[in-house]
């Protein structure tokens, strides 16, 4: 199968900086883990501090990694090589979208479980105060939840925010060839800032300063507001897919 050899030889071309990548990390997650629990004492170290060291690496992590999709377009002669590959435009798509987003999602959480749970029983060994030393996805989920209610449509309109910036990266790395990363971050910053200007500009011509929580107009209920707003995210990450998508056909054409 074409998708299955364009995946073999990508990994025997990488399997070298992907083990270096993923060993410097492991070392790297396991001192700064040590440092931030020797920042509390260790004895107030919890499972929740674990969450939250996850989720300021996983985060920003994954939008670096998603603005690097399409690496051979940076350049013209490589990205005609990558285009001509004997697989098809879908298979192609398929596999940037595979390894630059899905792979992402599934590799981080279990390597840093790993690493944090080796780290806390090393230092449990030379420090006792170490009170916490597993860590536990679980528990994490469970404490998130039950402090900021991430139930139903909530939970939805996150998933759904969290995926838009994954999908905004990466597709902005196959629309632009030279600093993807950059010129999508000014992209959407001058996208926001125009619309925020449009809002307030639009406020001020209709005289709504004086009217608070103007989410009334057209909706009864938070709830419903958040339902509305993670439909509307959902629609927006279908368009982001379909625009890298054509970009691509257009690239090959």
């Amino acid at each position: 199968m074409r998708f299955l050899a364009l995946c073999k030889q990508s990994l025997i071309l990488n399997k070298r900086a992907i083990w270096i990548t993923l060993g410097g990390s492991s070392v790297i997650l396991f001192f700064l883990l040590y440092f931030l629990q020797a920042s509390q004492q260790f004895s107030d170290w919890t499972n929740y501090d674990y969450g939250g060291v996850f989720a300021y690496i996983f985060f920003p992590l994954g939008i670096l990694f998603s603005g690097l999709s399409f690496p051979a377009f940076r350049n013209k002669e490589k990205s005609m090589a990558y285009l001509m590959l004997p697989v098809s435009q879908t298979e192609i798509y398929l596999f940037e979208f595979l390894t630059r987003i899905l792979l992402f999602m599934v590799i981080i959480p279990p390597l840093f479980w790993v690493v944090a749970n080796l780290e806390g029983a090393v230092v449990k060994n030379f420090d006792p105060k170490l009170a916490q030393y597993s860590f536990s996805f679980g528990e994490a989920w469970l404490t998130l939840v039950g402090h900021h209610h991430f139930t139903g449509w909530t939970l939805f309109a996150m998933m759904q925010g969290w995926f838009f910036t994954l999908l905004l990266f990466f597709t902005g790395a196959s629309h632009f060839s030279r600093m993807p990363f950059q010129k999508t971050w000014f992209s959407f910053g001058a996208l926001v800032f125009g619309y925020t200007y449009f809002i307030v500009l639009l406020g001020k011509i209709l005289d709504l300063q004086g009217i608070v929580g103007i989410r009334l107009f057209f909706f009864k209920t938070d709830q419903s507001a958040i339902a509305a707003l993670a439909i509307a995210i959902a629609v927006i990450n279908l368009c982001l897919l379909a625009i890298s998508w054509f970009r691509l056909k257009e690239k090959e054409a």
